[in-house]
């Protein structure tokens, strides 16, 4: 029993020798807020490193971002059924699968070996120990352990985990990316279908006022010109309406796209003017951004994970030991293979390690600091990356709101002029030329006071994915 525990503290002491460096995350200067690009914001730079990042407070949720019910239903879909994401979810299983063998090499491995036979082995080759003559029965279990001296299987181990979780969040990057594209899409659909109503409208619209001007080319009040002019504004805006059809049409076929199936209508909920998003954003602090956004999550555990093979290559450096034993019965006649006087076990133990390889181990842990210093530099540009597409998605969203109030006085002023230089046109008071700059005028506004609408609500959803799906409830 001495013995024993004599064994097992030895390798104890031997196996805390950890050779390697330890991960340390790279320090960043960031603002201490995002300033969207506004002026008036006052900022001071700080230093990221681990010290710096406090606990995020709760993030709103997609489902309360979106509150279209069209549109969550159409997200659930994608996110059961998008073959990217499902592909994604795979990869995570399997470097789940690739830690657990990891891990399980850090421990003895058992075994057996079954073996029954028959020999004719003559004098001369009995004399140079060529075999045994007859029969022969043997049943062993096996044990294999590599004592990990220095710790290159647990760096093995670490390296895995974390490859592991840089799956993992590699994998909700996907599932954030496709809920804002999925919403994208759907604004852009619902935009391409209020585009469709208003040439649609404006087409019954033109169709009036060409059979009014027809009629009033017909009695005298007019000339041809008037008439031929307003046949031309009809077959514009009428040329428009096939535009928007197709664009309807592909944005449908691409959102069936993501929800795996064949192309075919999409189901409406609220039009553009009826979505619900939320009017204040709290954007948070950047060092907030470090545990909020999945990219970045990944690319620090592939720096971690790589770091780990530094220390899997210096190990190799060192000796390894590992143990082999068996415990079992062998016998010439198998009505004794249960006698105690068949019974065979032995422990052997292997010592290996380097002496001189002409530098080839030095330049394998060489080859993985260098490594690790470019999925460094590579860390380091996503979280700038990240901060950038924050600041670039507030000051969109600020911009936008700014375009769309310019955009809607311009509607509404086109409106009126429109319909006042109408008045003045049956009134004799106007030429028609008048009328037509109105009219296109009108037309332009729409289409643009509508796609700027859409373009707010695509401005949260950017927001949503810069900010690694959601942001800080206040």
């Amino acid at each position: 029993m001495k013995k024993i525990l004599s064994v097992i503290i030895l390798i104890t002491i031997l196996t805390s020798c950890l050779v390697g460096p330890k991960y340390n995350r790279p320090a960043m200067q960031a603002n201490t807020a995002y300033t969207g690009g506004d002026p008036t914001v006052a900022v001071s730079t700080v230093v990221l490193d681990s010290s710096a990042i406090k606990d995020s407070l709760a993030l709103i949720a997609w489902t309360a971002v979106y509150k279209d019910p069209e549109l969550t239903k159409l997200i659930q879909t994608v996110l059961k059924s998008n073959l990217d994401l499902l592909t994604a979810i795979s990869r995570v299983e399997e470097a789940r699968a690739a830690y657990g063998i990891s891990k399980a090499g850090l421990y003895p491995s058992f075994g057996y070996n079954v073996n029954a036979g028959i020999s004719d082995i003559r004098d001369n080759a009995r004399s140079v120990g060529a075999g045994v003559d007859g029969q022969s029965y043997g049943a062993f279990a096996t044990m294999n352990w590599e004592i990990d001296l220095f710790g290159k299987l647990r760096h093995q181990k670490r390296s895995a985990w974390a490859q592991f979780l840089a799956t993992e969040n590699n994998a909700q990057a996907v599932r954030v990316s496709l809920i804002a594209e999925t919403a994208t899409l759907y604004f852009l659909l619902r935009d391409a279908d209020n585009r469709l109503s208003i040439a649609n409208k404006t087409v019954l619209s033109r169709t009036e006022s060409l059979r009014t001007i027809s009629e009033r080319f017909n009695k005298g009040y007019v000339s041809e010109l008037d008439q031929l002019q307003a046949q031309q504004q009809l077959a514009i805006v009428q040329a428009a309406v096939p535009s928007a059809e197709r664009e309807v049409i592909t944005t449908q076929n691409a959102l069936r796209v993501l929800t795996g199936l064949t192309p075919g209508a999409i189901p409406r909920g609220n039009n553009i003017y009826e979505q619900q998003l939320p009017p204040e954003i709290p954007a948070g602090i950047p060092s907030d951004l470090l545990q909020r956004r999945p990219d970045i999550i990944a690319a620090e555990q592939t720096l971690v994970s790589q770091t780990e093979q530094i220390g899997v290559a210096t190990a190799m450096r060192f000796p390894s030991i590992s143990l082999t034993g068996f415990l079992g019965t062998a016998t010439p006649d198998l009505a004794t293979i249960v006698d105690p006087a068949s019974l065979a076990f032995g422990v052997a133990g292997n010592l290996v390690g380097p002496i001189f390889e002409f530098g080839k181990n030095k330049r394998r842990v060489e080859a993985q600091r260098y490594s690790t210093e470019q999925y460094n530099y590579q860390y380091q540009k996503t979280v700038l990356n990240a901060f950038a597409e924050v600041d670039n998605s507030l000051a969109t969203l600020r911009l936008n709101k700014q375009a769309y109030q310019a955009y809607k006085s311009a509607l509404d002023a086109a409106t009126k002029a429109y319909r006042l230089t109408e008045a003045r046109y049956y009134d004799g008071y106007t030429n028609y030329l008048e009328l037509l700059i109105q009219q296109d005028n009108l037309f332009a506004a729409e289409f643009n006071e509508s796609s700027s609408q859409t373009q707010q609500n695509i401005a949260v959803v950017n927001l949503f994915k810069a900010l690694g799906g959601g942001w800080n409830a206040k």
